[in-house]
């Protein structure tokens, strides 16, 4: 009975490690990531990347506004898989589908406060190719930045991810950001670096 049940935790681990990572600790992250429970043991997903700094010049908040119109994108997305292909039991033909889904994009402009200088941008950016080069993810985020006393506040949150191409596995779309070992959490983490590096950029 106790290998049994061993045996079934094992298959449940497994089935699972894609979603909580098995109750994983998480990998190290950078000290500006901060990140939230999963509800699964140790394992817990991305919440925020701050990337607040100091422009080496003195800024405006009507450029704020223009780097940000400029550097985030929120274009629409294509999503795909193959799930439900099959090969003929007596044909031996290969009938593949063609699964996709499209995300739309739109302005990305969530909310802006002129008077208290603040603005809530959202988009999203592909990753590099990881994996050997046969995963993609579309990382979408919210970037609020926040202009005082020439000091910018920029905090990265509510970050999510979605496969590209899953194959033959149905494609679920966007989940939130594991930080476990095989979850991708660093390609995430880089591309968000990338975009912010780009605002920085822009106001320096």
């Amino acid at each position: 009975i106790w290998g049994e049940t061993v045996k079934i935790f094992l298959a449940v681990c497994v089935i699972g490690l894609g979603l909580v990572g098995c109750s994983s600790k998480p990998i190290a992250l950078p000290s500006n990531v901060s990140t939230i429970p999963s509800g699964m043991g140790e394992s817990t997903y991305i919440d925020k990347i701050d990337h607040s700094f100091i422009p080496e010049k003195v800024v405006n908040f009507s450029q704020i506004k223009l780097c940000a119109a400029s550097t985030f994108t929120n274009d629409a997305i294509i999503l795909k898989d193959n799930a439900g292909s099959f090969l003929g039991a007596y044909t031996g033909n290969y009938y593949q589908k063609h699964n996709t889904q499209q995300v739309a994009g739109g302005n990305i402009f969530k909310f802006v406060d002129d008077q208290n200088q603040t603005l809530v941008a959202t988009g999203n950016k592909k990753t590099r190719a990881q994996q050997g080069g046969s995963i993609v993810d579309y990382i979408k985020y919210d970037a609020k930045v926040i202009l005082s006393n020439n000091n910018i506040r920029i905090v990265f949150q509510n970050l999510q991810a979605a496969q590209q191409s899953t194959g033959s596995s149905s494609n679920d779309g966007f989940r939130s950001i594991g930080t476990w070992p095989g979850a991708r959490a660093p390609a995430a983490i880089e591309t968000i670096n990338v975009v912010a590096t780009s605002f920085k950029s822009c106001l320096n």
